[in-house]
């Protein structure tokens, strides 16, 4: 509205300017016609009171002049004081542009005029007195003020102005109501509903039936409650089945506990006996061949309780400083010896200059070996493992480790690869489940014990097989440099 307006206004100054300097030049050409008359009649000597006369008469005509074209020097004019003056610079520059009688605008201290210029002709009637050398006898230098003009233009523009605010004013409050009931009502409605479903309500809808934007809004958002609602629905009632079997495996825990102590004191009964059997037995007697296979039993039944045990009733891990190097190397002692039976080639590649970090150096040590021995026996043909160690930051594990926020957080990376028989996709999703074994020998137990380990430390396990040419298991352990009074591991 505002630009329109001032459209208007801009249109109205320009006509009523244009017609302020037309009737500049209409009063140019009376003058110059009134001016011919008494000259042509020999009333030359009236000139001056009729020019005073003009501009005293009217209240729109404020200079009139004429000059010599040549000198630019007045010689008559109705201010008699500037007869003999020089012509004003920028009518004498005008005058000689040739720019015939077209009216102009000209500003002279806080007021401006439109003016013209207005040649009196040396025509053949006036020869007789003026002779015919010169074609221009005289140069009508009229303005006329149009202060009366802009006054008008600043009444108009207050007053259109005035109406297009109140125009403005008017469509605005219209405007913001129409908005308030078509949006709104609607918005704050949708509000309203948020902080409900905020507030723990998932079972409010929006009720907006409308076919527009908002409609459609609606629509979108309850369809996206309800899906909220029905994943809400599955997240608690998985919750509550894992809350069951958490409970049933702590009874099975139990269970497996006092049976585990009841199976284990009878056996070392049973291994005593055989031992006292099996020495009347001569090395070569056939019967000693049974006790022997006898007594290999109950250990492997002794090995499983153990572990049984140890599944059902893990030990709090007791932190402390510990270089994993130097683990490994303790770890290696042992496991070259089973290597060296199985024709398994070791090979080592330990980082250099590695942080000591808080774990538990006895159940980390158990990790190694588990991780070593079923390399091993993955490769019952004998072939190569290889140990390695390294120091790498949170940005370099990205996606692998869960680490905080922080991407120089330090992780240590001990990694196992084998060239075995490899783990088979169906399997590599039951590895880590207790008493999940394909082996012969075994329990099953030692990679979920290990798993259970390493998380109690922080970190994770990895796993990366390719069926038939081997596997690499990855061991992941924050860098934690001291324990906090709570008890609690800190980098």
């Amino acid at each position: 509205m505002f630009i329109t307006t001032w459209k208007d206004i801009a249109v109205t100054e320009s006509k009523l300017l244009t017609e302020q300097k037309e009737k500049a030049v209409l009063l140019s050409d009376r003058i110059k016609h009134g001016i011919m008359v008494l000259m042509l009649e020999n009333r030359w000597r009236e000139l001056q009171a009729m020019m005073e006369s003009l501009v005293r008469n009217s209240p729109e005509l404020k200079e009139l002049r004429i000059f010599h074209p040549e000198t630019g020097i007045m010689v008559a004019s109705s201010d008699p004081r500037d007869i003999g003056k020089q012509i004003y610079k920028e009518d004498l520059e005008r005058f000689r542009a040739d720019k015939g009688n077209a009216p102009f605008l000209i500003k002279k201290g806080e007021h401006t005029y439109a003016s013209t210029l207005n040649s009196i002709q040396n025509l053949p009637a006036c020869h007789k007195c003026h002779g015919f050398e010169k074609k221009i006898l005289g140069v009508i230098d009229i303005e006329v003020s149009v202060e009366a003009v802009y006054q008008a233009i600043r009444e108009f523009k207050r007053k259109h102005l005035m109406n297009a605010m109140v125009g403005t004013v008017l469509i605005s409050g219209a405007f913001l109501f129409v908005v308030g009931i078509l949006i709104g009502r609607p918005i704050n409605a949708m509000i309203s509903v948020i902080k409900k479903i905020e507030g723990g309500d998932p079972t409010v809808r929006m009720n907006i039936n409308k076919k527009d934007e908002l409609g459609q809004l609606a629509q979108s958002f309850n369809r996206m409650v309800e899906s909220l609602e029905a994943a809400k629905k599955q997240i608690e009632e998985h919750h509550r089945q894992q809350v069951q079997k958490a409970a049933k495996l702590a009874s099975l825990g139990e269970l497996a506990s006092g049976i585990a102590h009841e199976i284990k004191n009878p056996l070392a009964g049973i291994s005593g006996a055989i031992q006292i059997l099996a020495a009347d037995f001569p090395p070569n007697d056939p019967k000693r061949e049974i006790t022997d296979e006898m007594q290999n039993q109950v250990k492997r039944l002794d090995q499983a309780v153990r572990d049984l045990l140890l599944y059902a009733r893990p030990t709090p891990p007791q932190m402390s400083p510990n270089n994993i190097n130097y683990i490994l190397e303790k770890t290696l002692f042992f496991i070259r010896q089973v290597a060296a039976k199985g024709n398994t080639e070791i090979d080592t590649e330990f980082g250099k200059d590695l942080p000591e970090t808080m774990l538990d150096a006895a159940q980390i040590q158990q990790v190694f070996l588990n991780l070593s021995i079923n390399a091993i026996q993955a490769m019952p043909d004998g072939g190569n493992l290889k140990i390695s160690t390294a120091l790498k930051k949170s940005k370099e594990l990205s996606g692998i480790v869960l680490g905080n926020d922080n991407n120089e957080e330090e992780w240590l990376e001990v990694k196992f690869e084998d060239t075995g028989v490899g783990i088979s996709p169906e399997d590599m999703k039951k590895i880590f489940n207790p008493f999940f074994t394909k082996k012969v020998k075994g329990t099953g137990i030692g990679l979920s014990i290990s798993q259970r380990i390493v998380e109690e430390h922080g970190g994770m396990i990895t796993v990366k097989s390719q069926f038939g040419k081997g596997s690499a298991f990855t061991v992941f352990l924050p860098v934690k440099k001291q324990i906090t009074p709570q008890g609690a591991v800190t980098g």
